[in-house]
């Protein structure tokens, strides 16, 4: 690249021309400027510019297109791309920019910019990663940020650290780590690298019996609780792009008319600036609504084009907050999280090591109120990290509950909560042996209409089945078991519908009653694995571990790829203290779950996807190597 540069810029209101134009030619730059509503790409291609200055207003609009397709552009994505924007917010959207400004433009660190690019600095379209260079990043990035980054997530921090190399015209990575560590101006590197480190799954809704125990169980009662002050506060911390307070949102304006007058507060946090930026705009697509009701949908959303905006009434009940849970101070009054009543955490932890969730539940024990209750993922769990919760189980869902004195007692060493007895509570949660009675969540029956009810009898079994199945691994347990109850109507003797009410039968403790559904249906078919499936789950949850190992063993006769036979195996052997068969069963769920479709469900596993049942699986075994 020459010492001058030939800089195009691109501002519609062609203001930034005007102020750089005279600057830029003075210092020995060509310029040559064009509104974006005006600019073709075969223009710039023939122009061939070593700098690109786009401006912009707002997040939509001509110039976002054209960002757009200057970054998926093969050639033009190679040209260094300055964004000069008066939306601040916009920064961490803008991940494959050399550089961004919030207006006013500050000319000295244009200059500087104009200084690196003068230096010969060029794309590099692909780059290997020495393993020792690498190690020393992920230490830096445990250290700040809390994210361990093992063998399972390797490629995310690749493909992410390529990102911005190649964005900012970095030779090596020797020289981004000196960039991302060392320099005092790297205009908070560190969190635009995290932003495409950290992926969020959700959707509104998600958690269907977390949604009836807030509805039906814990609000009611923090409402009773509080109504002497008339105040609720409530925290998502990892809330990603806003669906999980949302939703809680929508929940309280839906079921709780008499919090008007109320002093109502949702705090979101995460660490992600890119997904908070996203979640303040309230613009969801039809995926992140898959799981909710047409009724609420029309009720609180408007759909623009293929998108759905959120009511302003909904938008304006929650608060998002950059907040980084490894190294960020709580709990504390300058950032709200102290005071608070309910307190959701749900599959955050994936991302962390044990030791690290540890010391953030402790810190979450001293944010809670007296009594307060804390929300975590289904295949999250108390055990082996803090004894200041007592599990919960109301409306089919488990959640945890802070004892009382909990926030100022003095909190179990990992030492003395290691020798504790490692129970299955992942997938298949168990609770308390006195009220042991769940395998999976219970069914609450609803209300049906009888023109619904005879709909359903008239639809093809098959189909029906599939229905079914699909509400299952949703979560909407009560639901399908109505629709099983349709098929067996139907079909007496189906075998995959036996099963499925024999799951149910056990969801409430009633065991007897689900071994003969299980017997009934491997009389009809004794080579259907789901029916295995459900003797070794009750023999799992009743203590017959090695009786359980046989049941599972036949699933795979059956089927290889099976996945929950495979992780139920190591859930089993992990109880038995067997550590190297339980970490052959995990790597093989790993394989089998790579053979499954990417946005997939998995049966029977209480409603996770592929991909997050991917990352708890192999944070288990980074946890086997690192022991």
């Amino acid at each position: 690249m020459p010492r001058y540069l030939k800089i195009y810029v691109i501002d519609d209101a062609m203001e930034l021309c005007q102020d750089l134009r005279g600057w830029l030619s003075q210092t020995g730059h060509e310029v040559t400027c064009s509104p974006a509503k005006r600019i073709l790409i075969h223009t710039l291609l023939e122009y061939q510019p070593n700098l690109i200055i786009l401006g912009m207003s707002h997040y939509a609009g001509e110039a976002m297109e054209l960002y757009r397709k200057l970054s998926n552009h093969r050639q033009l994505r190679q040209v260094p791309l300055i964004v000069v924007s008066d939306d601040a917010s916009l920064e961490y959207e803008m991940l494959d920019a050399f550089d961004f400004q919030a207006c006013p433009l500050d000319r000295e660190r244009l200059y500087v910019c104009l200084e690196r690019l003068s230096g010969n600095r060029k794309y590099l379209s692909g780059i290997s990663f020495d393993e020792d260079e690498l190690t020393a990043l992920k230490s830096f990035l445990l250290e700040h940020s809390g994210l361990h980054f093992s063998q399972h997530n390797h490629r995310i921090l690749e493909r992410g650290l390529m990102r911005r190399i190649q964005a900012l015209r970095i030779e090596s990575l020797p020289v981004y780590s000196n960039y991302l560590t060392a320099t005092s101006e790297n205009y908070d590197e560190v969190n635009k690298l995290l932003g495409l480190l950290t992926v969020g799954e959700t959707s509104f809704f998600r958690y269907r019996s977390h949604r009836q125990a807030l509805t039906h169980y814990v609000i009611p009662r923090l409402l009773e609780q509080n109504k002497s002050h008339g105040k609720l506060r409530i925290w998502s911390a990892g809330c990603s792009t806003g669906e999980e307070p949302y939703s809680l949102a929508i929940l309280l304006l839906e079921h709780f008319p008499e919090l008007v007058g109320w002093d109502i507060q949702i705090l979101a946090t995460d660490i992600n600036k890119r997904a908070l930026r996203q979640a303040r705009e309230g613009i969801y697509g039809e995926r992140s609504l898959r799981m909710m009701e047409s009724s609420l949908r029309d009720r609180y959303f408007q759909k623009v084009d293929n998108l759905f905006q959120l009511s302003a009434q909904a938008r304006q009940m929650v608060r998002f907050n950059y907040l980084n849970l490894q190294t960020d101070r709580f709990p504390g009054g300058d950032n709200a999280t102290g005071d608070i009543d309910l307190l959701f955490c749900r599959n955050v932890f994936i991302y962390f090591k044990h030791e690290t969730i540890r010391q953030i539940v402790a810190k979450f024990s001293q944010s809670l109120r007296p009594k307060g209750y804390l929300f975590m993922g289904h295949s999250e769990t108390m055990q082996n990290v803090s004894d200041r919760f007592q599990r919960q189980y109301q409306n089919n869902a488990f959640f945890y509950q802070l004892k009382e004195g909990a926030s100022t007692k003095k909190s179990m060493t990992g030492k003395m909560l290691s020798k504790r007895a490692r129970s299955i509570e992942a997938v298949v949660h168990a609770p308390a042996k006195a009220e042991r009675k769940s395998i999976v969540a219970a069914v609450v029956p609803k209300k049906k209409t009888l023109t619904q009810a005879k709909k359903n009898l008239r639809r093809d079994p098959e189909q029906l089945y599939r229905d079914a199945l699909i509400a299952f691994d949703r979560e909407r347990f009560a639901e399908a078991g109505k629709l099983f109850e349709l098929l067996l109507e139907q079909q007496p003797d189906n075998p995959k519908a036996l099963v499925a009410k024999g799951l149910l039968m056990a969801n409430q403790g009633k065991y007897s009653d689900a071994r003969i559904c299980c017997a009934r249906a491997i009389r009809e078919d004794d080579l259907l694995p789901e029916a295995y499936l459900l003797r070794g789950l009750i023999l799992d949850m009743e203590g017959f571990l090695e009786r359980a190992l046989i049941e599972y063993q036949k699933i795979l006769w059956l089927d290889p790829a099976f996945v929950m036979a495979h992780y139920l195996s190591a859930k089993a052997y992990d109880r038995l203290a067997d550590a190297e068969k339980r970490q052959r069963s995990l790597r093989n769920t790993v394989r089998a779950l790579e053979q499954a479709a990417d946005q997939s469900l998995i049966p029977f596993s209480g409603g996770l996807s592929r991909g997050v049942f991917l990352e708890i699986v192999h944070r288990e075994l980074a946890e086997i190597a690192n022991s």
